[in-house]
């Protein structure tokens, strides 16, 4: 029997799929309207376009700045081995001479990409974590990896802005893009700043930007309202950035 809704009779129609936006479109609305960003992604899987983006631009500007910022980075870190007897003047002479090689540089610039590559899946298991097991949604790891992917596209300018300040103090050591720059300079940081700096950073304006859009997009992507979410991945992420805080501190050498 018809009926005013269904004047033919035939079964009701599944909601026909969103359209999947282009890779350059998506990642504009990422940054233009990140709310609707998430289209399509239930079905088509685009992650490894961003992680690709990610992982390729963190290895070209760390071979860029290896002569620069890394290099003497190490070489500092040599000489305080040396003065400490840790390490012979031998020693690091030969580490020196190791690391010029293009195998080295290229091999160092490879590993700081995978570190990238490394952050992506592990943001993805939190944000499956959260939206799907914590708030038992269906939420797939695959659709949680293209949360994780394409809401990192956020960090894009805050590295741009590492690099910068990387290159013009021709070091790594002390460069913050949130607010751990607010913390005194110090060449022998102790481990309390050093954990304390890694907390601060995590509440920069990047960080809490790429938080939002991952938020939104772990929304869209389970179906679960946005304020859970919310509460759900913003726990998990202090959590987590409290973890890293902490080992990195343990792990930091003693001033």
């Amino acid at each position: 029997m018809s009926s005013p809704e269904n004047p033919v009779g035939n079964p009701t129609l599944a909601p026909a799929p969103q359209p999947s936006l282009s890779p350059i479109g998506r990642a504009i609305a990422v940054f233009a309207r990140p709310a609707g960003a998430w289209s399509g992604l239930e079905t088509h899987a685009q992650w490894w376009i961003p992680t690709l983006v990610l992982v390729v631009f963190s290895g070209v500007f760390s071979a860029l700045l290896y002569d620069r910022a890394l290099l003497p980075m190490m070489a500092d870190r040599w000489d305080e081995q040396v003065q400490s007897g840790s390490m012979s003047p031998t020693q690091a002479d030969h580490a020196a001479a190791m690391m010029r090689t293009p195998v080295a540089i290229a091999i160092t610039s490879a590993s700081q990409g995978l570190i990238i590559g490394v952050w992506i899946l592990v943001v993805a298991l939190v944000v499956w974590f959260g939206a799907g097991f914590v708030l038992g949604t269906k939420l797939k790891y695959r659709q949680a990896l293209e949360v994780s992917a394409w809401a990192a596209l956020i960090n894009l300018p805050g590295q741009v802005v590492a690099f910068a300040l990387a290159w013009t103090r021709e070091t790594f050591k002390g460069v913050h893009i949130g607010f751990g720059a607010l913390l005194p300079v110090s060449t022998s940081p102790s481990k309390l700043m050093v954990g304390l700096g890694i907390f601060l950073d995590a509440l920069g304006p990047f960080s809490i930007w790429f938080l939002i859009v991952g938020i939104l997009g772990a929304s869209a992507l389970s179906g679960a309202p946005r304020r859970s979410v919310a509460w759900t991945l913003t726990g998990l992420y202090f959590a987590l950035v409290g973890f890293a805080a902490v080992l990195t501190a343990m792990l930091a050498p003693a001033s």
